[in-house]
């Protein structure tokens, strides 16, 4: 969970690309574009500028509450369950 909390503070100041934080992390480029895909899906960040493959991130406030939690030593725990409405 270490390097979630990495890329979610090289979010946390503005419009950062996955090669911003692979710069500011010192982590993989394919760890960092895997954790900025998962981040996304789970909304801590959310794109703030997008042409073509380039993109720009910013975090949520649920990714800050959750930097924030971090930075605090919580631990971040992730639950799939079945969704009980269905379409």
């Amino acid at each position: 969970m270490y390097e979630i909390e990495m890329v979610l503070d090289a979010i946390k100041e503005g419009a950062v690309n996955p090669g911003d934080a692979v710069i500011k992390t010192g982590l993989p480029r394919y760890e960092v574009l895997a954790l900025f895909h998962i981040l996304e899906e789970l909304d801590l960040i959310e794109p703030v500028y997008s042409k073509g493959s380039h993109k720009a991130f910013r975090l949520t406030k649920k990714g800050e509450e959750i930097l924030e939690g971090l930075k605090k030593g919580y631990e971040l725990h992730v639950f799939v369950k079945p969704n009980l409405i269905q379409g």
